[in-house]
């Protein structure tokens, strides 16, 4: 166990699934093994500083919510991203602008065969190819159906070895309420689809010999 209290800040920054933050916080730092996949997760609030034409600093949030990375046996040789694709209507029209336009500095859009998938879903990778192979139609199917079962956005990247998870989460559930007891049960629950989920795909692409093996 580690006595770090979130996943490191370069470990965010190099899903690069958000803009780079001036500074972040978190807890519930947890860290080691499920069966053969090395896992580690917390809570994530990501932050960037503003300064107006007089010096006055505010901040506006990048993410906030569960933030998982898994480590598959094998290398990416791409960069690959999965974003919402309702990112405006996640963050509102600012924000949501914003990242509308950032994406635009990412990677190549990759058009994938699945309607329902691309309704949901859109994709960003450096190499088309290896991205098809990772979202399999059995995996774009469990992407879907975790995200039938959660209202919450889901960011997934691949990375090096390495798999990114983030669910945005609303922003009450990270204060203080009397029905805090309740809402730590919804937490819970949702970090276990979550890490069930970040386990199905590793496992999933375990079963997809055919792109490892040509390596």
């Amino acid at each position: 166990m580690s006595s770090s209290i979130h996943v490191p800040q370069r470990i965010f920054e190099r899903s690069d699934l958000f803009s780079q933050p001036d500074r972040i916080s978190g807890n519930d730092y947890v860290r080691g093994n499920i069966d053969a996949t090395k896992i580690e997760f917390s809570d994530i609030h990501a932050e960037k500083r503003h300064k107006n034409s007089k010096g006055h600093e505010s901040w506006s949030t990048i993410f906030q919510g569960l933030f998982i990375v898994a480590e598959f046996n094998k290398h990416f040789h791409a960069k690959t991203i999965i974003l919402p694709d309702t990112a405006q209507n996640t963050f509102g029209d600012l924000i949501g602008n914003w990242l509308q336009s950032n994406n635009f500095s990412r990677d190549e859009l990759v058009k994938m065969d699945d309607n329902n998938f691309e309704k949901e879903f859109v994709v960003y990778s450096d190499d088309q190819i290896e991205a098809r192979y990772i979202l399999s139609h059995s995996l774009m199917k469990k992407l879907l159906d975790f995200k039938h079962k959660s209202k919450y956005p889901l960011y997934i990247s691949f990375v090096g070895t390495h798999i990114h998870l983030a669910i945005y989460y609303d922003k009450d559930l990270f204060e203080p309420t009397v029905f805090r007891s309740l809402l730590n049960y919804k937490i819970a629950m949702e970090y276990v689809k979550t890490l069930h989920l970040a386990i199905g795909i590793v496992d999933e692409l375990k079963l997809n010999q055919k792109l490892w093996s040509k390596r």
